[in-house]
């Protein structure tokens, strides 16, 4: 035909040179992917093997570590299109290693209990964000034990005029509502510096017999994290305290629950070694990551609850974000009253 040749149209190559592009691309995704979860693996690893005795490791303890999932799980999805079933399958047991140990999700869940014991935990932030609110938060907490950490100065008598009949104690900034009565406390001396050891203990008279229960809230990481001058010292005065507060609990064999603002992330090495050997409630019943600080967007879990092995968690669940920077952990348990 004539102009046949002319009109006659060569196979497009657009698609085929887009390919290459795309897997390219794809590519270079994967490789800075896998890099930043190496690198963040790498630190999480130093946390473990380290632990709290440097800014480096603090800053990767205290980061928060939805980078890491992210990268993780974008690796995960890129990974398939290279057709290689061992990188696939490392990318898939990646995303489990971010999931459980790294950002600490926890799938157990509530146990049945007639007649638990229901404790609050709370770290109030001085009322810096609304003390009407606040003390409304409060009343409507359906607990046995309320312990408040950071509390300011004139939130006894308040809380005492709301709760008329509750048995209270305040001391320093710590503070206990509760509708057992308060057989005895325990106000701890400072510690050999003089630095405060930041614990309450209490002896209570439960419907199960006496229980223990220590207020705690050691010192906070940030004056390490972002002043030289101060790092050793609040390195090792927060692990001074928590061994003071161990110290405590181990005099006699009276059940107990250690609760409240610990700063002590699930991968501190100071946690680890101090508190290893108790029952930590959201561990044992939580379900999800039960982040509780920052109370916002929350990365942490550091508002936490430990127990002895008479203390059995039948469930433990953080509450909403309310009039504090941290949300608040409510955990019920049964006391083993027949050793």
């Amino acid at each position: 035909m004539p102009g046949g040749n002319d009109e006659m149209k060569a196979p497009s190559t657009d698609g085929k040179a887009a390919a290459p592009l795309r897997w390219a691309r794809a590519r270079r995704v994967l490789f800075w992917a896998i890099v930043v979860e190496l690198a963040c693996f790498a630190f999480f690893l130093a946390i473990l093997g380290i632990g709290e005795r440097s800014r480096v490791a603090l800053l990767a303890l205290y980061a928060p570590r939805q980078p890491v999932l992210v990268a993780t799980v974008l690796a995960a999805v890129v990974a398939p299109l290279t057709k290689r079933r061992l990188l696939v399958g490392l990318q898939g047991v990646a995303c489990l290693i971010a999931l459980f140990p790294v950002m600490g999700l926890h799938l157990g869940g509530a146990r049945a209990s007639e007649f638990p014991v229901r404790l609050a935990s709370y770290n109030v932030f001085f009322g810096r964000l609304g003390r009407p609110a606040l003390l409304d938060e409060i009343g409507a907490m359906q607990a046995d034990i309320i312990l408040l950490q950071a509390t300011y100065s004139s939130m006894g008598e308040r809380v005492k005029a709301r709760f008329p009949d509750r048995s209270t104690h305040e001391c320093d900034d710590f503070l206990l509502i509760t509708r057992y009565p308060i057989v005895k406390v325990e106000e701890p001396p400072p510690l050999a510096d003089g630095t405060p050891a930041k614990f309450v203990g209490y002896v209570l008279e439960t419907d199960a017999g006496p229980l223990r229960v220590f207020n705690v809230h050691p010192f906070s990481p940030r004056q390490a994290l972002f002043d030289d001058d101060q790092t050793n010292d609040n390195i090792r005065h927060r692990e001074e305290q928590i061994a003071a507060v161990m110290a405590a609990v181990r005099r006699d064999d009276i059940p107990f629950v250690i609760a409240g603002d610990t700063n002590l992330p699930g991968l501190s090495a100071t946690g680890r070694r101090y508190l290893g050997d108790l029952h930590d409630a959201f561990d044992d019943v939580g379900f999800g990551f039960g982040y509780t600080f920052p109370a916002k967007r929350p990365w942490m879990r550091i508002d936490r609850a430990f127990a002895s092995d008479r203390i059995h968690f039948v469930d433990a669940r953080v509450g909403k974000q309310g009039a504090s920077d941290h949300r608040a952990l409510f955990v019920e348990f049964e006391i083993d009253s027949h050793r």
